[in-house]
């Protein structure tokens, strides 16, 4: 056994009395050993406290040195950057709590692993996590909760694609702001969806290319204001098939929000037990504002509700990146997220410069590390700098789309023609094939339209693409009357039944139609009175052209007044068929016929409106007059679209339509009775609030 010297014997107690006193010679450094340990005990204070006095000694004490230049510098290194996201993170849930969700499932510490040593995923995380209200970023006041984690990795667990890209993007929105949580309003399912549902839903949705493309390029923070959709998700799939069915004009730019425009700004009638019933029973600002919310997350929109004094409307992230207030007064009128609308907007530009807006972070994040009031001061003084001199647009508070339409109903607003925007390959639709005894016109044939408006808008049918196949007809809504003639040819005389394939988003719809070719041919009109003797327009001859789009007019003012119609021979009448349809002036009128020389009146009668109808006892005449004998209101005089007598009447009837909640069904048959031989049917619908129009079938019964 060898002996130990004196000398050597000092030293080894000198350098253990050292060791003692001063601990180890070499500082902690960040290490996978270490991080592993954590997660793998569930102990994260420790390894919290390591990763803030490591960030304290890379950080120069001096806050002199906490320069602009100096920070960037600092943050560029990867060492540094991903300590400060993996510190942050812990902070943010808490290390305590962290502690027990590790050790709450042996599912959970794996979970934990790829989170931390993954630097985008931290950072991707705690940005998207990261309000946009100034106030608490400032103060870094704002945490994760474990039960955003437990979602995450619920999802994580069951979806292998959530991990990377889009889908991990949406898996970590789904975990931060779950179905449900958004605005609350009309229409909401009572309990909400699974946050693995709503994830797997629209991931779905947009592997089968039904959202929008805009969707592909929103960011964690975005994505959470679509999937915190408080609608069910049938209600969603039939947000979008409704737009796809009735009028996929809407698809245009995205402006899905413009649906709204067809939701009635009343008292509703009918509970809103879901979206479809928002959209048929209508309602004021609160309603509105949840259907514009609703209907932009369907197709992959963020979208939340706005309150506003006495009013709610919607905000929503517009095609080209900014957040648009929509449905009532400006952003300076507004507030959401806890924010007015100036703040909102300000910061939601900010979010638009990705590389500063980051940058900002990870200073407010060394900012909450550092154990110095002095440091954490000088780096949130450089943080709030980079914010002031961001370059963001500048928007005009006051703006705000669809503002007319707040406090009133929307009238005719929605355009009925395709613009010509880029859209995707209609279908080609199957050719029809002939049915015995059924005369089928496709919507589209028709040979002539037209309309009278009331609030403004095109008053004619539009042509449109059908994503379900060839052609379609959208009657618009705010029309006072709007009509489509088509030219049929008859086989025999007899009884129809008439069926059409329609869409309706409203209930209580329906649409008058008319056939002309039965009664007895009128040689000629003359009147008494034309209004503003603007005979070319609006003259006498326009009552007998067989055409419900034109109409003789009256001076406002005449009561008395003569419409005289010349067979041209005597012909027996027994009927008569009269159209007053959109302007019923009408008061106290009196049909006669000429016997000889003599005026006889065959009746006399109050109001006439749209299709007025009656039977009489047989005369023979040549010549038939109408004599208005007094008229209501005052904002003009009477007008009458058609005028005819014979024996038989021309065919009529008035076609229910079935509320549809915008999807194509057929309506319950009605019936008509059509004369064998070329005749014209006119398909009329008066003051309807947008009809789709596939085809009509007319069966002989």
């Amino acid at each position: 056994m060898k002996t130990i010297s004196q000398r050597t014997l000092k030293s080894l107690i000198a350098c253990t009395l050292l060791c003692s006193l001063s601990g180890p010679l070499h500082a902690w450094e960040p290490n996978v050993k270490d991080l592993d340990a954590a997660i793998s005990s569930g102990e994260f204070a420790g390894y919290c406290t390591n990763l803030t006095t490591w960030l304290g000694q890379k950080t120069p004490a001096d806050p002199a040195k906490l320069t602009h230049p100096a920070l960037t510098e600092l943050l560029k290194n990867p060492a540094l950057a991903a300590t400060l996201a993996q510190r942050q993170f812990i902070a943010k849930v808490g290390p305590d709590k962290l502690s027990a969700f590790s050790k709450a499932d042996a599912a959970n510490k794996p979970f934990l692993a790829w989170i931390l040593k993954s630097r985008p995923i931290t950072e991707m995380i705690l940005e998207g996590a990261t309000p946009t209200k100034m106030a608490l970023r400032d103060d870094n006041s704002w945490s994760i909760s474990t039960n955003t984690l437990e979602i995450w990795k619920k999802i994580y667990v069951a979806d292998p694609d959530s991990r990377q890209g889009l889908y991990l993007r949406l898996a970590m929105a789904t975990a931060l702001r779950p179905p449900g949580t958004g605005s609350p309003g009309s229409g909401q399912q009572k309990t909400p969806s699974d946050p693995l549902v709503r994830y797997k839903y629209f991931k779905t949705a947009h592997a089968n290319k039904e959202l929008f493309p805009s969707f592909d390029n929103l960011t964690v923070w975005d994505l959470q204001f679509v999937v915190n959709s408080g609608a069910s998700e049938a209600d969603l799939s039939w947000g979008r098939e409704m737009v796809n069915t009735w009028n996929p004009l809407f698809k245009n730019d995205e402006k899905v929000v413009d649906t709204t425009s067809c939701v009635w700004r009343r008292n509703s009638p009918v509970p809103h037990v879901d979206y479809r019933a928002v959209l048929d029973g209508g309602g004021k600002c609160g309603p509105r504002s949840s259907w514009s919310v609703f209907i932009c997350q369907a197709w992959g929109i963020p979208a939340m509700g706005v309150g506003q004094p006495a009013h709610a409307c919607v905000a929503y992230k517009a095609k080209d990146g900014h957040w648009q207030v929509a449905y009532g007064r400006g952003w300076n009128a507004s507030r959401l997220e806890g924010m007015s609308g100036g703040e909102f907007v300000e910061g939601t530009e900010a979010r638009l410069l990705t590389t500063a807006f980051s940058q900002v972070e990870h200073m407010r994040w060394l900012a909450g590390a550092l154990p110095a009031k002095e440091q954490s001061a000088a780096v949130l003084t450089v943080a709030k700098s980079i914010t002031q001199a961001l370059a963001v647009t500048k928007r005009d508070l006051d703006a705000s789309e669809k503002v007319s339409e707040m406090n009133a109903d929307s009238g005719a607003v929605v355009a009925v023609q395709d613009k010509g925007e880029a859209k995707p390959t209609v279908k080609a639709e199957p050719p029809y094939k002939p049915v015995p005894g059924v005369i089928h016109v496709e919507g589209p044939s028709f040979f002539e339209t037209g309309g009278i408006t009331v609030w403004g808008g095109e008053p004619r049918v539009g042509v449109i693409d059908s994503t379900t196949g060839g052609k379609q007809l959208l009657f618009p809504q705010g029309m006072a009357s709007c009509w489509v003639g088509y030219k049929i040819e008859v086989p025999a005389t007899g009884i129809y039944e008439l069926t059409a394939k329609v869409a309706t988003i409203n209930s209580g719809q329906a649409m008058s139609v008319r056939s002309f070719g039965a009664m007895a041919p009128i040689k000629s009109a003359t009147a008494s009175n034309v209004f503003r003797n603007q005979v070319k327009d609006l003259g006498p001859q326009f009552m007998i052209d067989n055409n419900p789009g034109t109409r003789w007019a009256c001076s406002m003012g005449v009561e008395n007044c003569h419409l005289e119609f010349d067979l041209g021979k005597p012909t027996p009448i027994s009927t008569i068929m009269i159209d007053e349809r959109a302007y019923s002036k009408i008061s106290k009128f009196a049909v006669e016929y000429k016997d000889g020389e003599e005026w006889k009146t065959l009746f006399e009668g109050t109001t006439i409106g749209a299709d007025y109808v009656k039977d009489f006892p047989q005369v023979t005449t040549q010549f038939v007059r109408l004599h208005t004998l007094d008229s209501s209101g005052s904002t003009g005089g009477p007008t009458i679209w058609e005028f005819s007598v014979g024996t038989v009447q021309d065919g009529h009837a008035w076609l229910e339509l079935p509320w549809t909640a915008g999807l194509w069904q057929t309506t319950k048959p009605a019936e008509i009775r059509l004369v064998k031989g070329s005749q014209t049917i006119w398909l009329n619908a008066p003051y309807q609030r947008g009809v789709a129009l596939k085809y009509f079938d007319l069966k002989a019964k």
